[in-house]
């Protein structure tokens, strides 16, 4: 079944043939990645590898699947940490030794190689960092806001650049109900039953891993502030975050502007009635300009659809507008009445909303018509917006 031009359901064993055409031409990068994406919630990925070369008599040349392993290792490198994977492979590799893609299937796995080794160096510096900082106390001393705002993006950066597609399907639905669980320690999955509905299980914790690293910014930034012994210090510290938290918005490193907003409205640090009162009038200007963003315009999945869509700016200006009032009045009542906590932005909406819709998609036998979900859309822009932050 078509829409608008590309393949959105059909049945599973269909769907698999077109992932190989017959005439290289008509391969169609897009409809890989959207079905190697979807197909985790009815076939594992070393079961339709297998399919696939099965599907290939010995005596025929596999021209056809290596355009396939192509996108697959690069878009879903973390598959091949399986081993029947990469047996595959092997099987792969033999078969194209003595033909004109001999050349072509090692600069393939020397790609995917290099990658794994990044992981593997990710994940061991992960663990170092871990080790080395339990049950540190030493006093921080702050760079200005913009050198801080330039080290969060950095760090943002090197997190989000390992986070793989796969992971927003795969994620437990428990971190997408609760990511700021005071608990979570980031674990690979080791079935696919940890997550309910995907066959494949998670083979990384890169997508945890960037979670606890918003939570545990939303922490630092609320400690430093609580922690100060007078009304002067903590004002510095909120105009320190405040001015990083700018800043971060100026590049779009959302992530992290938000969830030092959200620190703000954490119940400890939002009952410091006098300190909210003494603030200065540059803090408070940019506080109520940062919301407006995080709570309307700033929303990076508001803001990447109309960019996609292309609507126009009518609607952006009401929810600006909407969202201002929203927070001047919640800014005045924390400096009469006492402040409460406001509705959190949206800073983990990423896999909240690729997971949650992945969630409601069943396992169907071989035989049934399978839909290629549209949490596939919402991963392009996951992606989209990654590269975005490289970039930068």
């Amino acid at each position: 079944m078509y829409g608008h031009g590309a393949i959105v359901s059909g049945p599973l064993e269909s769907l698999i043939d077109l992932l190989m055409p017959s005439n290289v031409e008509e391969f169609d990068q897009n409809y890989v990645f959207s079905f190697l994406l979807s197909a985790r919630f009815f076939i594992r990925s070393y079961e339709l590898l297998g399919t696939l070369l099965e599907s290939i008599p010995d005596a025929e040349p596999l021209e056809r699947i290596v355009p396939l392993l192509g996108v697959w290792t690069k878009m879903f490198p973390y598959d091949f940490r399986d081993e029947r994977m990469m047996n595959h492979v092997k099987h792969i590799v033999v078969r194209c030794a003595d033909t004109k893609l001999a050349n072509v299937v090692p600069q393939l796995l020397c790609a995917l190689l290099a990658r794994l080794t990044e992981l593997e160096n990710h994940e061991e510096e992960l663990k170092s960092y871990q080790s080395s900082v339990d049950n540190k106390t030493d006093t921080v001393t702050w760079p200005t806001a913009a050198q801080l705002a330039q080290l969060l993006c950095r760090i943002e950066r090197k997190l989000a650049k390992h986070v793989g597609p796969e992971e927003f399907v795969q994620c437990s639905p428990n971190l997408l109900k609760d990511p700021n669980r005071e608990d979570f320690t980031p674990k690979p999955s080791t079935s696919g039953s940890a997550t309910g509905t995907v066959l494949d299980g998670k083979k990384t914790c890169n997508l945890e891993s960037y979670l606890e690293w918003s939570a545990r910014l939303r922490l630092l930034v609320a400690n430093e502030i609580l922690k100060c012994q007078n009304i002067q210090e903590r004002n510095k510290q909120f105009e320190l975050w405040s001015g990083a938290a700018q800043y971060c918005l100026l590049v779009g490193n959302y992530n992290s502007a938000t969830a030092i907003l959200e620190s703000f409205d954490l119940p400890p640090v939002a009952r410091l009635q006098i300190t909210w009162s003494k603030l200065s009038s540059t803090t408070s200007q940019q506080l109520d300009c940062m919301q407006r963003h995080a709570e309307g315009c700033g929303n990076l999945w508001s803001k990447q659809t109309e960019q996609q869509h292309g609507l126009g700016g009518e609607a952006a200006a009401a929810a600006v507008a909407a969202a201002g009032e929203k927070r001047r009045a919640v800014q005045q009542q924390s400096v009469t009445a006492g402040p409460g906590s406001s509705s959190s932005s949206t800073s983990s909406s990423k896999p909240t909303t690729s997971g949650s819709t992945g969630s409601i998609v069943t396992r169907s036998g071989s035989n049934e018509w399978v839909v290629l979900p549209v949490f596939v859309d919402i991963i392009k822009l996951a992606l989209k917006a990654r590269e975005d932050c490289c970039v930068r």
